[in-house]
């Protein structure tokens, strides 16, 4: 078993919660698996399952250390969760812009 890191943009589905607040994000996964294959998928069956739109895949499944991580604390939080419990995932959101504010 290797730890795996993997990068996705999403939008929301019809469906989800936050449609109505996020435009966009970018999950970053680590993944503890077998295969990047498997870790890949892990991460799409993650969004299927949360109604997150796949947009494109910034990084696919490739293998890493905690040494990959050195001084990015929030990424470091991941890697460690991932060690702990196999799976982690971490949302960066931009929300959507507030309708009917002009102010500059």
């Amino acid at each position: 078993m290797a730890m795996y890191f993997v990068s996705i943009f999403v939008k929301p589905l019809q469906d989800n919660p936050l449609r109505e607040k996020v435009d966009e994000a970018r999950v970053f996964f680590w993944i503890v698996d077998e295969s990047p294959e498997n870790a890949m998928q892990r991460a799409k069956d993650y969004l299927i399952k949360y109604k997150w739109d796949v947009q494109s895949v910034e990084k696919s499944a490739f293998e890493v250390t905690a040494a990959d991580f050195a001084g990015k604390e929030e990424a470091m939080l991941g890697f460690w969760k991932a060690k702990q419990k196999g799976f982690a995932a971490q949302f960066t959101a931009r929300p959507k812009p507030e309708s009917g504010n002009l102010s500059g």
